[in-house]
């Protein structure tokens, strides 16, 4: 059992061959990225796949998520992104709390490596869902 196989295998998801496909793509991505943009990617990389539908990749994406692989992130482009959660970062609003940073110039979103402290967050409150996007432009469009 390779790398990929024992992390889907560890956080209760079947490795399949796509899954793994997947995942192994997400993680080598230094971006978020849209459903639109990992479909795309992998139906150029092999066209004779037909099992690889829409509706394949949505239902892969939702199990990550709900398993805490990866997370959603809404940057205000009105299209959800997908980047891989930290593992080891797990608290009492489920995965890592952290900022993202969108670049309006080359339209990437990242996430920040800085977390923010649980205890900042009010306890008299139920908190559902946690998007921290920062705006403006990044290094590499900066230097242009």
């Amino acid at each position: 059992m390779n790398k990929t196989e024992k992390i889907l295998s560890s956080h209760g998801i079947r490795p399949t061959q796509m899954r793994s496909k997947i995942y192994r793509y997400l993680r080598r991505k230094q971006s978020a990225v849209s459903f639109s943009d990992l479909k795309k990617v992998f139906a150029e990389k092999s066209e004779t796949n037909k099992t690889a539908n829409r509706t394949t990749f949505y239902r892969n994406l939702k199990i990550f998520e709900n398993k805490g692989l990866i997370h959603q992130i809404n940057d205000g482009t009105g299209v959800a992104k997908f980047a891989i959660s930290n593992e080891n970062v797990k608290g009492k609003y489920g995965s890592d709390l952290h900022l993202h940073f969108h670049c309006t110039e080359c339209k990437k979103t990242i996430c920040l490596p800085n977390k923010i402290p649980e205890e900042s967050l009010p306890d008299d409150y139920k908190i559902n869902d946690v998007n921290l996007v920062l705006k403006g432009i990044c290094v590499k469009c900066k230097e242009k």
